[in-house]
């Protein structure tokens, strides 16, 4: 577990501490060990490193909240970014998901961008930032690995 809190605090410990919620140690470590035994933790690693990850929790009734999703900053490609959607689409299409949920800090202008780009829209706003939901369905699913396909470095 130490490997994803590694690349949470390499990726996200500066955004955390603007966003004025530094992160806290035992509470990551924690939902990655509820996250691995429930099977709803995906990564992606090349010889033995790991490149990104992500992970799930079932609200019922078919939504789903996306509790992580980090990726090495040098590791930002089709290859890893097709892994681990193609991962997360076969779980999601698996359990039957019908909403995906995703919380956003104002402070990481990219996830934004990249929630965007994928479809989700804004449907709550706090002062620290933004609640992200995508229907998931058939018609959704096809055009999200369209536009995973069509990533661009710059837009991760």
């Amino acid at each position: 577990m130490e490997e994803y809190l590694n690349l949470d605090m390499l990726t996200l410990s500066d955004i955390s501490i603007k966003a004025g919620k530094p992160i806290d140690r035992d509470v990551y470590l924690d939902s990655l060990r509820q996250a691995k035994s429930a099977n709803c933790l995906f990564d992606v690693r090349k010889d033995g490193e790991l490149h990104a990850y992500a992970s799930l929790k079932d609200l019922g009734q078919g939504k789903w909240f996306v509790l992580m999703f980090v990726t090495h900053p040098d590791k930002r490609n089709r290859y890893t970014f097709g892994v681990l959607f193609g991962q997360l689409i076969e779980h999601l299409e698996k359990v039957g998901a019908t909403t995906l949920i995703s919380n956003v800090f104002k402070s990481n202008e990219l996830s934004i961008r990249f929630h965007r780009k994928l479809g989700f829209e804004v449907t709550r706003e706090a002062p620290q930032g933004y609640e992200f939901t995508l229907t998931v369905d058939s018609s959704k699913v096809r055009p999200l690995s369209r536009v995973l396909r069509s990533i661009r470095p710059d837009c991760r």
